[in-house]
C-alpha cells in the first residue's frame, strides 16, 4: 500500500475515532502508528527486561 493511501486511511480512522465510532484497537496494526501520531498519542515505550546473563566462572 503506498504512503498516500495509508495516510488517507489513517485520516479517515482518526475522524471515526474522534466521532466515537471506532477505537484505537479497531485500527489495523499497520496503520496504528500513523493514527496515534495524528491523534497526538505519545505512549511510553515498553522496554522488555534485559535478559539475565549468567556468567559461569570455573574455579
Amino acid at each position: 500500500m503506498n504512503e498516500q493511501i495509508k495516510k488517507a486511511f489513517a485520516t479517515t480512522l482518526v475522524h471515526l475515532i474522534l466521532a466515537g465510532r471506532r477505537t484505537i484497537e479497531d485500527v489495523p496494526v499497520a496503520l496504528r502508528d500513523l493514527v496515534k501520531a495524528d491523534l497526538g498519542i505519545n505512549e511510553p515505550m515498553q522496554v522488555a527486561p534485559a535478559a539475565e546473563q549468567t556468567t559461569e566462572q570455573e574455579a
